[in-house]
């Protein structure tokens, strides 16, 4: 056993993500008692999930990773899971997944919400909707328009170069405090929309509405008719990490302001 404490973050690519939680841990842990290690899944939430559900989710989450690839291997050496006091898992929202039969697909994604609920025990889930790129994905200060706020299903395979040319900031390296203050604000600016609010929600209104499942279930209504809500897994991460501090410091616009028209994302 380590003698430091550990958080593992579960993603499922090996290009982006990894250099969003380095940026993440460098912006907002850097004085923390506490060493990041980032776990590249290699495959999609689905498969991982469908390994432990096997197992009636007696094996451990991380030892599940440790045993499939060689590289987590080397990266966990001489540690277990009792040296990490918290997981959390990033994955995207795949909403044509070819990894589950008819059977398992049915609320799939719900389970795996209920099941990965828990930071300090089996993990905690968060999903971008549609993908890691929803994080680029905004204007300062604007939280959208018809357009922007929904992904279509033909517009799926594009949206890493969609996300792009709309960027103010596509490279992940690069953002500081600044950006992710204005990152968030438009996270809190969405969430209030995407719960049917035009006002932004205070924090208690968030803490006491808002949760991964909660999301899940209203932008599986949303997906079929309008397409996919555009809103980003880690901003989520960060509030409810730091809690009313951070929405306090990062969140300045009371209403859902949306390119200078009509407040509704409907």
């Amino acid at each position: 056993m380590a003698d430091k404490d550990y958080k593992a973050f579960i993603v499922e690519g090996e290009a982006r993500e990894p250099q969003i939680i380095d940026n993440i841990s460098k912006v907002f842990f850097a004085h923390g008692n506490f060493k990041i290690i980032t776990l590249p899944a290699g495959q999609n939430i689905y498969m991982l999930w469908k390994k432990l559900k096997e197992d009636d989710f007696e094996t451990d989450l991380i030892e599940v990773l440790r045993e499939g690839s060689d590289e987590i291997k080397e990266q966990l050496a001489d540690l277990s899971r009792d040296d990490f006091s918290e997981v959390y898992l990033f994955f995207d929202y795949d909403t044509h997944q070819k990894n589950l039969s008819k059977e398992e697909d049915t609320d799939a994604v719900a389970q795996m919400l209920a099941s990965f609920d828990n930071e300090t025990d089996n993990g905690k889930l968060y999903i971008s909707y549609p993908m890691v790129e929803a994080l680029r994905d905004y204007k300062t200060g604007e939280c959208g328009d018809r357009v922007s706020c929904y992904v279509s299903a033909r517009d799926m395979k594009n949206y890493k170069n969609i996300s792009a040319q709309r960027s103010q900031y596509p490279q992940f390296r690069g953002y500081d405090y600044d950006i992710w203050k204005d990152i968030i604000d438009i996270f809190a600016m969405r969430i209030s929309c995407l719960f049917g609010f035009a006002e932004t929600l205070k924090y208690d209104q968030y803490s006491e509405l808002v949760s991964p499942s909660e999301i899940y279930s209203l932008e599986a209504k949303k997906t079929p008719v309008q397409g996919v809500f555009v809103l980003s897994a880690f901003p989520e991460f960060l509030v409810d990490y730091y809690g009313t501090r951070l929405w306090r410091t990062c969140v300045r616009h009371k209403t859902n302001r949306r390119n200078h028209k009509k407040n509704s994302c409907e």
